[in-house]
């Protein structure tokens, strides 16, 4: 996390993020909304890694991306 430049602070922020989109994930109205905040937290560590100069952390992160983008064009697997 020192090397993306987030700061001590910043990682329980970001662990919270992440437990809310994995709860937002669970419920059909909510869906789609859980599946952005997963797919920008990811362009934000992509973002991150671009800064760093670390281009192999990005190019890794690509298929990460692609997951919840794929899933919203899926849509709620549970609906019916």
């Amino acid at each position: 996390m020192n090397e993306l430049g987030i700061s001590e602070g910043m990682i329980p922020v970001m662990g919270v993020l992440t437990i809310l989109t994995g709860i937002l994930l669970l419920f059909p109205r909510t869906f789609f909304w859980g599946n952005v905040l997963n797919a920008l937290s990811i362009v934000l560590i992509m973002a991150l890694a671009l800064r760093a100069s670390n281009v192999n952390m990005v190019i890794l992160e690509i298929p990460f991306l692609v997951i919840p983008l794929v899933v919203i064009w899926l849509k709620y697997p549970f609906k019916n």
